[in-house]
């Protein structure tokens, strides 16, 4: 499953070609929301970001389109008019006169309102993106002390995107590895903190 890190690099890319532009076309596979890129097409695409593993496309009509890749998903840059050579089920184009954004695979779509699209049930779960350059690590230890979040095993914890969005089962390996951690280590921070 892509984690943080490749989301966002995926939201960099569609950014490129996707900001600022209007989307001339659209299309969604999924039969329940085929009626919608009606709703997009006209806009102009404002933002493309992520949260945690989700991928948001902002649209100055005030429309979000929520986007998680989950295991198969994968995002394509092409040129208006060229499609990739994959075997995978088109779900997602975004048209510019000039390029397409298309994603495959991927079942967990939605086109939401902006003013309450972070009440959608898997982002308004999600703990601090890991990728938030304003994340201080005293907002993490102060969530490692909590009661909400204490004692579990770091293998556990370090997957929970309540805990710290955008991180998977390699960046948790890496994280740990890199500590000097063993992954069943319980969190009991301070004991954590002091044996380093």
């Amino acid at each position: 499953m892509p984690e943080g890190p490749e989301i966002r690099r995926a939201a960099d890319r569609i950014s490129k070609v996707l900001a600022n532009k209007v989307v001339e076309d659209a299309l969604f596979g999924q039969p329940q929301l085929r009626h919608q890129d009606a709703e997009i097409i006209g806009s102009r695409v404002t933002l493309v970001t992520s949260r945690g593993k989700a991928l948001l496309t902002h649209f100055d009509n005030n429309k979000v389109l929520y986007t998680h890749n989950q295991l198969y998903g994968r995002w394509y840059v092409k040129r208006r008019n060229q499609l990739p050579k994959t075997n995978r089920t088109l779900r997602v184009a975004l048209h510019t006169r000039t390029h397409s954004a298309l994603l495959y695979s991927a079942s967990d779509i939605h086109l939401l309102n902006a003013h309450d699209y972070m009440e959608h049930p898997y982002l308004a779960k999600l703990g601090p993106d890991a990728l938030d350059e304003h994340v201080h690590w005293r907002d993490i230890y102060q969530r490692l002390t909590s009661a909400k979040f204490h004692r579990r095993s770091l293998a556990s914890l370090y997957l929970d995107q309540g805990f710290v969005a955008g991180i998977g089962n390699y960046l948790r390996s890496e994280i740990l590895y890199e500590a000097g951690l063993h992954p069943l280590l319980h969190c009991q921070c301070h004991q954590v903190l002091r044996s380093r």
